[in-house]
């Protein structure tokens, strides 16, 4: 063997463990990456997963907050609809908006006439109820309001006002106040304050009973549950005081709460009316048998009320 020989052999020695170790650090280096690879796709996979949880979180929470403004919206539509609208006597529900007139009783998608939805005055018991003006007047109007409905609030606050005024002052309308509570629509103290001032009428008579009943219409917030003044637990409270104010006694106002059952003739209002009407909603006035349905604007109670005194 030369001397070139070795060096030939070892030149292929180096040669070949360079060649091994370049492929084992492209093996490596492979392994590596598709280490690497692998990492980030489960890392991707995980984000994506978190994603789409969190996507799915926040979707539920849009769906929950659009389901909860729709309940929301639903309920609130219920309670102005029944406090501007009408509620039939099989329990259905029609709406009447403020200044529109009433829907006829036979059919909720027709408009009736106020002319021709009447009520025979003669099948409404007005014995022992709170009377306003005088017993002899020509025109009678009875009126069915809840004291938590917002538009009973707008008719007592904007319209009877000049109704009062105009026809009560001057002996031609007396008006006759009956009960309709609606706690099932979330109107959750109109009971015990119909209770509570039929009571205020036992005790202290019609003078006491409609000073009483303008101040807890003109001090109830009543559009928007959450600033209501009164609630359940002070309502009865808050009318024995004003009831004071009125000279009568607190004391006596809770005895006839506790023991004469007032309830009893606030649901005899309720289902007295029903009985006889195929839909009622509050404000509910009858004007001499002519019923006017909704916080409707005063020229429209001047109409019907002239019409009777002509």
């Amino acid at each position: 063997m030369t001397q070139d020989e070795p060096d030939k052999q070892e030149k292929e020695e180096e040669e070949d463990a360079s060649k091994k170790e370049a492929v084992k650090q492209q093996k490596d280096q492979d392994q590596s990456e598709s280490e690497n690879s692998q990492k980030e796709s489960a890392t991707d996979h995980k984000d994506s997963g978190t994603q789409q949880e969190e996507d799915s979180s926040q979707s539920g929470t849009v769906q929950l907050s659009v389901k909860s403004l729709v309940a929301g919206v639903f309920v609130l539509g219920v309670a102005v609809g029944f406090a501007g609208g009408v509620l039939t006597g099989n329990g259905g529900l029609m709406i009447a908006q403020p200044g529109n007139d009433a829907p006829n009783p036979s059919q909720a998608e027709e408009t009736g006439s106020q002319e021709t939805d009447t009520v025979d005055m003669s099948k409404i018991d007005m014995e022992g109820e709170p009377v306003l003006g005088q017993e002899d007047a020509p025109v009678t109007m009875v009126i069915y309001e809840d004291y938590q409905c917002p538009f009973c609030k707008r008719f007592e606050t904007q319209t009877f006002p000049k109704i009062k005024s105009n026809y009560v002052d001057s002996g031609d309308v007396k008006v006759v106040w009956k009960d309709f509570p609606a706690p099932s629509l979330g109107h959750d103290w109109s009971e015990p304050a119909a209770a509570a001032t039929e009571c205020v009428y036992r005790e202290g008579g019609n003078e006491a009973f409609w000073n009483v009943n303008k101040k807890v219409f003109e001090k109830a917030k009543t559009l928007t549950r959450g600033e209501d003044e009164f609630t359940t637990e002070n309502i009865q409270s808050r009318i024995k005081e004003f009831a004071s104010e009125e000279g009568v006694s607190e004391s006596a106002v809770q005895s006839c709460i506790e023991n004469d059952n007032p309830m009893q003739e606030v649901n005899e209002d309720k289902q007295g009316i029903l009985g006889i009407t195929s839909n009622i909603g509050t404000p509910t006035a009858v004007v001499n048998g002519k019923k006017v349905v909704g916080a409707q604007p005063y020229p429209q109670f001047e109409t019907v009320i002239e019409e009777e005194l002509s």
